[in-house]
């Protein structure tokens, strides 16, 4: 019986001790898993915040370039405009020049036309006529000799034919008379818009020899009208009116200054003097057209000793140090030239050049094609910078880009390793915990089935 008893209470002891040690290492399974899990959380919470500030960085740089991409692309569709307007305004001043051309032709031809189209038109209405008027009197021969019978038929025959021809006569006349009417009309309207023109040159002609003034509005405008002509661009190449102050004091305004790519600028000062070389064109006498013909090259002379007295390369920064003088008649700058062929080196001394529309002309057009040639290069240097800035930021990009793909990896293996460390191996923990449930433990929560192995 004690035997028995003692017995009994050998295996509680020995029940209570497995059930101590068993329970000793199911809490500290428990509170490993624990600490491993919120170890896990933790490093997968510091690597997602890692990879979206990395994203956030991406979509920065990203960003940063739509934007310039955009602002480029409305640059190009802006200049691209330019452009096309410039082009429409050559080509309106192309067609202006052209239509007036052919109204001219056009007139010449209907003067020189007037006397000759009356009687050419008679003449092939004659022609036109004379044979159907034989054909109509050998008929009326035919019907005066046909029988009695046919003499009712033959007299409405006649009639018919009297009728149609005289209408074809009728008509041909008509259209001879509106011919006529046309051309007066032509002829009335040329006179009155070349008497217009006329009175207006006069007009013109009698104001500039009378007005200094109105003579300096017109070599302006002249010159204003070359500038735009070989393509520089008003208040960006060229400059009107821009007030100087000079060594005396006084204020300078010359008629233009036109810059240079380089920074330099180059002054023109429109001249005009049409008085006495108005007056030459208009002697009677040889002699005292070659005295007026002088007294033009006199008033040149003055012209250019008034630019020279001025210096203007010492009162406008960056003069390029000669001072271009425009007169705006080709015909009184080559009279000038014919009746003292030494004025341009009496100019040139005084760092003053002679120019005449033509040769203004050309040298403004060498100024655009250098202006054309400063942009090209800039629009290259400026390709150049935006291509390497543009380089430089997809290596910042792809080097971010090859960045959050290692993390993404990196993040995948640990995920991987430690969902191995749950549900993989012989001695897994999800497998030891449900282990746990055979020995009599009773849990609320179930471990997730996507966990399980």
């Amino acid at each position: 019986m004690e035997t028995l008893l003692f017995l009994l209470i050998g295996i509680a002891i020995g029940a209570l001790v497995v059930f101590l040690t068993m329970n000793n290492k199911i809490n500290k399974t428990g509170k490993d898993y624990e600490a491993n899990i919120s170890k896990q959380q933790a490093q997968f919470q510091a690597e997602k915040a890692a990879l979206q500030q990395k994203i956030t960085v991406a979509q920065t740089l990203l960003e940063s370039e739509r934007k310039a991409a955009t602002e480029k692309l409305n640059a190009e569709r802006d200049h691209a405009e330019s452009l096309r307007q410039e082009q429409q305004r050559q080509y309106d001043a192309s067609a202006k020049a052209v239509r007036q051309e052919v109204l001219n032709i056009a007139t010449k031809m209907l003067s020189e036309s007037k006397q000759q189209l009356t009687s050419e038109n008679k003449e092939k209405i004659d022609a036109l006529l004379s044979p159907l008027k034989d054909q109509i009197e050998s008929f009326n021969k035919n019907i005066t000799a046909s029988t009695k019978e046919g003499t009712a038929n033959k007299t409405e025959i006649k009639t018919v034919f009297e009728d149609a021809i005289k209408k074809i006569h009728d008509e041909q006349e008509q259209t001879v008379k509106n011919m006529r009417e046309m051309q007066d009309m032509a002829v009335r309207e040329l006179k009155e818009q070349t008497e217009k023109i006329g009175n207006d040159a006069q007009a013109l002609s009698k104001a500039l020899k009378g007005d200094s003034k109105t003579q300096g509005d017109w070599g302006e405008m002249i010159l204003e009208k070359t500038l735009d002509d070989c393509g520089l661009e008003k208040n960006k190449q060229y400059f009107l009116q821009q007030n100087f102050k000079g060594n005396d004091g006084n204020n300078y305004r010359p008629d233009a200054i036109v810059e240079f790519p380089n920074g330099e600028r180059a002054v023109i000062d429109s001249k005009v003097s049409l008085t006495a070389y108005h007056e030459a064109l208009q002697a009677q006498d040889e002699s005292e057209g070659e005295k007026l013909m002088k007294e033009h090259v006199k008033s040149v002379k003055k012209h250019i000793d008034e630019l020279s007295a001025v210096n203007y390369d010492k009162i406008v920064p960056g003069c390029i140090g000669y001072v271009l003088m425009f007169i705006p008649y080709e015909s009184g700058y080559a009279a000038a030239l014919k009746t003292e062929p030494g004025i341009l080196q009496y100019a040139y001394r005084k760092h003053i050049i002679v120019l005449s529309p033509s040769n203004l002309l050309m040298a403004l057009q060498l100024t655009h094609t250098m202006w054309q040639n400063y942009r090209m290069n800039k629009n290259v240097e400026e390709i150049l910078r935006q291509s390497n800035e543009l380089y430089d930021k997809f290596c910042t990009f792809a080097n971010v880009y090859a960045s959050i793909g290692t993390d993404i990896e990196r993040l995948h293996n640990d995920y991987e390793k430690s969902r191995g460390q749950l549900n993989s191996g012989k001695g897994n923990i999800i497998r030891r915990l449900d282990n746990l449930k055979t020995l009599g433990i009773n849990p609320k929560k179930e471990i997730p089935d996507s966990l399980q192995g």
